[in-house]
């Protein structure tokens, strides 16, 4: 179990892992988790796969769930 820890308190943000796959080399890992609580990421987002690829350019699509210039005070 992955956890992020803010400002030294538990957030409440867990990550359960469900299934972990290996790609055909052997070189790589997926991890395929339960989210718990809200965000993730450590710039604010759930994930930290929060923007798209589109037409040579970055959009994020992902929801702000907190502001880090608050919470890494």
């Amino acid at each position: 179990m992955i956890k992020l820890d803010f400002d030294k308190e538990t957030s409440g943000n867990v990550q359960i892992v469900k299934e972990i796959r290996v790609d055909c080399d052997l070189d790589s890992i997926l991890l395929l988790v339960e989210q718990i609580g809200g965000a993730a990421c450590h710039v604010g987002y759930r994930s930290c796969y929060y923007r798209t690829v589109k037409n040579n350019s970055l959009d994020i699509t992902g929801e702000l769930i907190f502001n880090p210039k608050e919470v890494y005070k």
